[in-house]
């Protein structure tokens, strides 16, 4: 009788430890909770993220008449992609967004962004495919009048690169990117 209510309660934890294991790995390999896939130009033509997708893909949102935050952010990626082996790079992008729909020309955006890195991509779109976007990521864009910018105008923007899975959803974040070995921890994690 006493063996017969062990084995009984041995199947239960058993089961119950089935179960458990079961949820654990359904959370673990859940999608991320948000980003996706998305459209927008490359040099004024069509570009669709999912047929374009690597491995990893790491957005980063803002324009290119920005004076500080982007091109910092831009370069400190620069840094972290040239310290990957090439067959590591093979399976990594960057993607810069200009949000600056009413200035920023499409070619303008491909060649700045191919500055830092002759693999990055500059891209650009309609202010709705724009909007779509920056809404996937749950980032945010406000156009200001600024007579003391030389443009005339200023963008406050989201600071942060999103490392995409190849679906286009966030895996990580890295707010104020300022740190090329931050940025290559989290590609060689990810990769």
């Amino acid at each position: 009788m006493v063996q017969k209510k062990w084995i009984l309660g041995l199947l239960a934890v058993s089961a119950l430890t089935l179960v458990i294991l079961i949820l654990l790995l359904s959370y673990i390999q859940r999608e991320p909770q948000f980003g996706g896939d998305f459209e927008l130009t490359y040099k004024g033509e069509p570009w669709r993220f999912s047929q374009n997708a690597k491995k990893l893909n790491l957005l980063y949102i803002g324009y290119k008449n920005c004076p500080d935050v982007c091109p910092m952010s831009l370069s400190f990626t620069a840094q972290a992609i040239k310290q990957l082996t090439p067959q590591q790079a093979a399976r990594v992008q960057v993607l810069f967004l200009s949000v600056d729909y009413e200035h920023d020309d499409p070619l303008d955006v491909a060649r700045y962004a191919s500055q830092f890195s002759p693999g990055f991509w500059g891209l650009s779109g309609t202010q709705t495919q724009i909007q779509q976007t920056v809404s996937l990521f749950k980032a945010s864009y406000m156009m200001e009048e600024n007579p003391k910018s030389y443009l005339g105008y200023s963008i406050s923007h989201t600071d942060r690169i999103y490392f995409l899975n190849s679906k286009g959803f966030v895996l990580k974040m890295i707010s104020s990117p300022r740190d090329a070995d931050l940025i290559l921890q989290y590609i060689k994690e990810i990769l």
